[in-house]
């Protein structure tokens, strides 16, 4: 009898053990190439718990040699990347075929998000690589690609930099696109009739002013036809205006500049009355000493 029980009590413990619901083991991740290792929070199935999870990097790399030699990318995980190319010659090579000049063969495209409050402006940062915010300094080449309610400013293609132990960029060059302006340094560009708007001022070797009329430029003063302002009438007007007929005021210039090549026609035209001015008065004074030669006899 105690046998026949022992018998049964080991069949129900049996039974219960197969009856048990069974836990599986975690799945273990293996994350194949890791950049840093942050730290993040997921939800398992059990409770919050925080956990290591390297970055993963989502890039094939790519042997000729043994890959695909006919691939038209080359990805090696040294030396120099080509897209469009199996042997570029630059650390990045992007190469297409050209076209038959009506279309813009674009090999980069850079674009934002477009956010009616955002600066919109896909950049490239030329860096010195410092990692610290004292000394890093940096060029910036971008656009300001779409209109926004914080910067006012036209749509416009920039060049900026950055100096150490500077906080602030500064916007070295931009061409806009209203009328395609042209602006070097920080000045004010907002005055229409102009293509480009230099702070401070301009060296050159050389400046050729193009002159769009001939009128502006006053040769016709040695015409037959032309009549030059007496001189007692000219004496009035400067001793009542200050200035020369036809030249500009010191008010006018102080406010709308002075035009080059116009100024130049005008201050022409002033030495070509005065060369008629001088030969007027010659030939009276040559009629004046023959009358006076005349008398002597």
């Amino acid at each position: 009898m105690k046998k026949l029980m022992f018998i049964l009590a080991v069949f129900s413990t049996a039974i219960a053990v197969a009856q048990m619901p069974v836990t599986k083991p975690k799945k273990k991740v293996v994350y194949k190439t890791a950049i840093k290792k942050p730290v993040y929070t997921t939800k398992t199935a059990s409770a919050w718990s925080t956990v290591q999870k390297p970055a993963l990097r989502n890039i094939v790399y790519q042997y000729n040699d043994t890959f695909n030699k006919n691939a038209e990318n080359f990805f090696p995980s040294t030396n120099n990347v080509g897209i469009g190319t199996n042997t570029p010659q630059a650390a990045l090579e992007i190469r297409r075929n050209a076209g038959d000049g009506l279309s813009k063969n674009f090999l980069l495209q850079l674009s934002n998000t477009w956010t009616p409050k955002g600066l919109n402006e896909p950049t490239i940062m030329f860096s010195n690589g410092d990692v610290n915010p004292a000394n890093v300094s940096y060029w910036t080449l971008g656009a300001k690609i779409s209109g926004n309610e914080v910067d006012k400013n036209p749509i416009a293609f920039k060049i900026g930099f950055k100096a150490p132990n500077e906080a602030d960029e500064h916007e070295f060059f931009s061409i806009d696109s209203y009328q395609g302006r042209v602006k070097i340094g920080n000045c004010n560009a907002n005055v229409d009739g102009y293509k480009l708007y230099v702070e401070e001022g301009i060296l050159t070797e050389k400046v050729k002013v193009a002159v769009k009329n001939s009128e502006d430029w006053y040769d016709h003063v040695f015409n037959q036809d032309y009549k030059l302002m007496p001189l007692t009438d000219l004496e009035k007007y400067l001793s009542n205006n200050k200035h020369l007929p036809d030249m500009p005021t010191t008010s006018e210039v102080t406010t709308n500049g002075l035009d080059l090549g116009k100024t130049q026609g005008l201050l022409l035209k002033k030495v070509e009355e005065l060369t008629l001015y001088l030969i007027e008065l010659k030939k009276d004074l040559d009629k004046t000493k023959k009358e006076l030669a005349e008398l002597k006899k």
